[in-house]
């Protein structure tokens, strides 16, 4: 007689709250963990994104575009693993942001960090331009 063991794979999904953000950054930018300690509410996820928004911009202006780049690809990272008050904070701030950093860069470093944006990001980024009508 044959048995036949049948495996089932159950797919553990993880939701990240805001309250996780700032051990994540801690460990991928450390340099910026001083600002995100200066948040008056621990966990506010709009307020994070404005320091990594603004840490982006800052690295921009400086032309440093591999931070830039580790920056997004970590809000990407966030944002997939977010729950929705968090890819809420996201959007509304630190892709809302994309639109600002063009001024901070040239038009060559502009289509670098197009490329880089992180596919889930650009997505939206592209959903708010076509709504803005810009």
């Amino acid at each position: 007689m044959e048995c036949i063991w049948q495996y089932s794979c159950i797919i553990k999904t993880t939701i990240m709250n805001q309250y996780e953000i700032p051990a994540m950054i801690e460990d991928k930018i450390p340099g910026i963990c001083p600002e995100i300690k200066k948040i008056s509410a621990f966990g506010d996820a709009v307020q994070i994104m404005n320091v990594l928004a603004g840490y982006s911009k800052k690295m921009l202006s400086l032309h440093n575009l591999p931070k830039v780049i580790q920056c997004m690809r970590l809000v990407g990272t966030i944002y997939g693993k977010g729950n929705r008050f968090v890819k809420s904070a996201i959007e509304n701030v630190f892709v809302f942001s994309f639109s600002s950093w063009q001024a901070k860069c040239n038009d060559r470093e502009w289509k670098v960090i197009q490329t880089k944006i992180p596919v889930t990001l650009y997505s939206v980024y592209v959903q708010q331009m076509s709504t803005s009508g810009l």
